[in-house]
């Protein structure tokens, strides 16, 4: 049975394409520190791993949650899946530009899923995500700490490989 939240073209869909059209011109705008098939990798991750988390909690067998105006897949949803390529290629590019370090990568990722908390509850007021099939949003913040660590180690393997 496919639910319906909304059948306008609204606010959800506006803010994924404005979102993706800003955070790609930051990326076209701010110094190069990868070579471009650094950063395509690290854009792509960001796609790649959120879709497959998604898709884990979001479908059958548990189906906790939907994303966006209809909980059958559409365009918007792929839409929503890219945009976080470029949030991917930000959070690394700032732990580059920073210098993180250390211990200061744990307290890098702490506000990093901490933020991430704090823009998908965004999310779900807007209406693009919808957890009224038993998904908490509290799940969420060890999974960020998950993919954020595991796109640090992936960004460090990268660099051995370069060398």
């Amino acid at each position: 049975m496919t639910v319906v939240y909304e059948k306008a073209f609204d606010w959800n869909e506006w803010l994924i394409i404005i979102t993706l059209l800003f955070l790609n011109i930051v990326i076209l705008i701010i110094p190069k520190l990868f070579t471009v098939i650094e950063g395509i990798a690290y854009y792509l991750y960001g796609i790649a791993i959120v879709h497959f988390f998604d898709h884990t909690t979001s479908v059958k067998p548990w189906d906790l949650y939907d994303v966006n105006d209809n909980s059958n897949y559409q365009l918007m949803d792929f839409i929503y899946y890219v945009l976080n390529g470029p949030i991917s290629y930000i959070f690394i590019y700032l732990y580059l530009k920073l210098n993180i370090k250390g211990q200061q990568t744990i307290l890098y990722i702490l506000l990093w899923s901490g933020f991430s908390v704090l823009v998908e509850w965004f999310g779900v007021k807007i209406g693009l995500f919808h957890y009224d099939k038993g998904y908490k949003m509290y799940w969420s913040f060890p999974i960020y700490m998950v993919i954020q660590t595991l796109l640090i180690i992936y960004y460090h393997i990268i660099q051995k490989t370069n060398k």
